[in-house]
Formats: C-alpha cells, structure tokens, sequence
C-alpha cells in the first residue's frame, strides 16, 4: 500500500506542477514524520520524490491526530489530498477531515488498500501479522471471514459517508489498479 500510494502521489505531484499549482507533501506515523511546505517550482518534483523515497510504513498510526496538525499548519486554502489506507479509527477521522472542510480546503481522499483485505481471498490456516504493532496470530480463515467482510465494509461505508456529508470526494484505491488509471477515475 506504501508503494502504490508513493506512485499515486508521484503522478499527482507531476501532474499538479504541470499546471503550475503549489504541491506540498506530509508523511507520518503517530504524528508528523516530513513536512514539505508547498511549492509551485518544478523542483519541487525532486523533493517529492526524495521525500516519498525516505518514507516508511513502521508501527502504529493517528490518522486523525495528524490530520488536525496538519490542517493547523496549512495557512493558505487549497487542495489537500489524502493517500492512506485510513485504518484508524473512523470517528476521529472524521472529526480530522472536517478541520480541513472547517478551514475552507477542498479534499480529496485516495482510501488505498490491498485487493486481499477486499475479498479476504485465504483458504487455508494463515498466520497473520499485526503491520502496525507486534501481534501475529494463526487462524482458520474460513471462520472469521464473513466478520471480517462484514467489518470491512461497514468502515468503508463509515469513511464513504463522512466523506459524502463533508463534501469531500471519496476514491477507493485498490494496489491492484495502475495507478494511472486510479487518476483517470477522477480526471474524467
């Protein structure tokens, strides 16, 4: 998801700059890690990229406290753009996407995730690891897949609704997409 998300935001960077808007860039963790404050200047692109390429995906996440840091830092209104697989809890999700909304930006959410944590594809017993702590446990996961199906579409709904009520445009992402055609969606 790291990946995918650091290719989406490279082309969107790219096609930003090409018209001449200012890009910026935050990555965090439980807070803000990098802050690039936003440009217009086509060297801008290299910082990007150079930021994106340092950037790690270790440990726990805020989603929404780092959205309200980041919405107090942003002085002037414009476009933000959210890439994240948003798996945090959505109240205080919500409550961070509607600091920007209170602060007159526009947003565009990218909800990125891995086609296996869609259909929940395993057959077999499966260890699985906790890529935000240190839990690993082994289950059959014919037995908790209609949970876990269940679970995950109430939070996307969850997240696609507070997006709808906010005026905020929602975008599943799926890592199995191009990352092109993740941007067609939205450029047509």
């Amino acid at each position: 998801k790291l990946e995918f998300g650091c290719y989406l935001d490279a082309a969107l960077t790219s096609l930003l700059l090409r018209q001449n808007d200012s890009v910026g860039l935050v990555t965090f963790d439980t807070g803000i890690r990098q802050y690039l404050p936003p440009q217009a200047h086509p060297s801008q692109f290299r910082r990007v990229l150079e930021a994106l390429d340092g950037a790690a995906s270790e440990g726990d996440t805020d989603v929404g406290k780092t959205l309200h840091e980041v919405a107090e830092r942003i002085r002037r209104r414009g476009m933000v753009i959210i890439l994240s697989d948003l798996l945090d809890d959505p109240e205080h999700i919500a409550a961070g996407l509607q600091h920007f909304r209170h602060n007159r930006h526009e947003v565009l959410v990218f909800h990125i995730l891995d086609d296996a944590e869609l259909p929940f594809p395993y057959q077999r017993l499966t260890r699985f690891q906790d890529m935000e702590g240190t839990g690993r446990v082994v289950v059959n996961p014919q037995s908790l897949r209609q949970q876990y199906l269940d679970r995950m579409q109430r939070f996307i709904e969850t997240i696609q609704a507070s997006c709808f009520e906010k005026k905020i445009s929602y975008h599943l992402a799926r890592t199995s997409q191009p990352p092109a055609a993740v941007l067609a969606e939205i450029l047509d």
